[in-house]
């Protein structure tokens, strides 16, 4: 995008304001979220390698309309990160806990990505272009980083730099097997195999299947942009940190003990998720996922 347009575009951002449409959250067989509206819109078809000013902001209209609690004073990036993700558009937004910075980074994904029937495809689509489908969902990605530097134009973020996940260690104070050693996590990140990591990292802070329902159907945390990320499934700003508040202190310094208090928090959000599960309307397995909340959040 140009300077300009994506000026423009946070603008608008900046005077969103109003509660997300009602919805159901459910994560596919490819492991992607997604939420679920009971009105319909339009996806316009778009280009697959560099999405058109006028059509990216036809679609952030449509993520106002249906989640203005996701995209709420956030900025667009510029561009994808990673810039390999075209058709995605990332809303990134800091927030300090104490002296640590962090980045909300919130994704939502152009292209369509369930199946749809004859009637629901306006235009079909072509080698360079995506079809033009009218849907009733929007797939997305909640994520919370630790970063090292921002990049800024006024209140408008261009790009940023994560906090590296150096390996380390997770020291957690709670109840774990005194036999048993804290791993150490010291891969290449050219190498690094990232869903084993991932697992070794929910053992090592004691995410069972008792305590987060949906296993390794879609993990609560893992590495981002080379770094130790918190991921979430609803899609909203204010609510994701409300909860991460409670346990940020979780991605300060892997080389530092977890607060036992810390842990309990991270442990009890994770047990408000229940998980039902469906078929999709072309005989894929679903998951659908409801929070079960107690308090604000």
């Amino acid at each position: 995008m140009k300077v300009q347009d994506y000026r423009s575009i946070n603008r608008m951002l900046g005077d969103v304001s109003g509660k997300n449409k009602s919805g159901d959250v459910y994560v596919d067989n490819l492991h992607s979220p997604y939420i679920q509206f009971s009105d319909r819109f339009t996806i316009h078809g778009t280009s697959i390698t560099e999405p058109e000013f006028g059509d990216i902001k036809d679609f952030v209209q449509t993520v106002i309309k249906f989640l203005p609690e996701a995209v709420e004073g956030t900025s667009l990036l510029p561009e994808p990160r990673p810039k390999r993700e075209t058709g995605k558009l990332f809303f990134v937004r800091p927030m300090m806990f104490g002296p640590y910075q962090f980045l909300y980074v919130f994704s939502v994904d152009m292209l369509y990505l369930g199946g749809a029937k004859s009637e629901e495809i306006k235009r079909p689509g072509s080698q360079n272009m995506t079809p033009t489908i009218v849907t009733d969902r929007l797939y997305f990605q909640v994520k919370v980083i630790p970063i090292k530097t921002l990049k800024e134009e006024g209140e408008n973020v261009l790009d940023f730099e994560a906090k590296r996940f150096q390996g380390g260690e997770f020291r957690v104070e709670s109840e774990r097997d005194e036999n048993k050693p804290i791993r150490k996590f010291s891969e290449i990140f050219d190498e690094i195999d990232f869903s084993d990591t991932e697992s070794k990292i929910r053992e090592e802070l004691g995410i069972t299947t008792d305590i987060w329902k949906l296993g390794r159907i879609y993990s609560p945390i893992g590495i981002d942009y080379l770094s130790l990320s918190l991921r979430f499934l609803n899609p909203s700003l204010p609510k994701t940190i409300y909860q991460f508040k409670k346990f940020y202190q979780i991605l300060e310094n892997t080389n530092q003990t977890i607060p036992e208090e810390t842990l309990k928090s991270f442990h009890e959000y994770l047990s408000s998720f229940e998980v039902e599960r469906t078929v999709s309307k072309s005989g894929n397995i679903l998951w659908k996922v409801n929070q079960n909340l107690t308090d604000n959040g």
